[in-house]
């Protein structure tokens, strides 16, 4: 009986050190959310510069307005994509660092699978626009078909993926 009582006390200990080494350590994770918060803040601002001089260029009549267009679809994504890394920057932050920082109720992280969830939705509207700038571009035949497939089959996963393990882990 002595021994099962050193076991409960030594695994007690190691349960207090773990917890304690995993406190000290969460900050490891602001690495790549700074990352992710540079990342996010250097692609917006480059893809607003690239915004602004395809509106002039429209205004000046050196690209015609279907061009403009495509600029746009493509400036659209990759604000997206801006979106989604500042959204995993925020989420990092707020499951590892603090959980103090007030965000809207649709953008509240429990877990990483909270995370996750609005990356891959992020990544199913990303794959969508995608598909709409390469039709905008005038892509045609089998190659736009195969891509299209591509996209849809990419979607359905990923649809799948997130209706089935974080809707049943939950």
């Amino acid at each position: 009986m002595g021994e099962s009582h050193l076991e409960g006390a030594f695994e007690a200990t190691d349960h207090v050190l773990a917890r304690k080494a995993a406190g000290r350590t969460r900050f490891i994770a602001s690495v790549p959310a700074i990352g992710l918060l540079i990342a996010s803040v250097v692609l917006a601002i480059g893809t607003l510069i690239a915004l602004v001089i395809s509106s002039f260029e429209y205004v000046a009549g050196t690209i015609g307005l279907h061009d403009l267009a495509i600029a746009y679809v493509e400036d659209a994504d990759s604000f997206l994509l801006a979106v989604a890394l500042y959204i995993l920057s925020i989420g990092l932050t707020n499951l590892f660092i603090t959980d103090r920082i007030p965000l809207p109720k649709w953008l509240e992280f429990h877990d990483f699978d909270d995370l996750k969830e609005r990356l891959t939705s992020v990544i199913i509207v990303m794959i969508g626009v995608f598909f709409l700038g390469h039709v905008l571009k005038g892509a045609l035949g089998i190659d736009t078909l195969w891509l299209g497939l591509a996209c849809a089959a990419i979607i359905v996963a990923l649809t799948f993926f997130m209706r089935t393990v974080f809707k049943s882990g939950k």
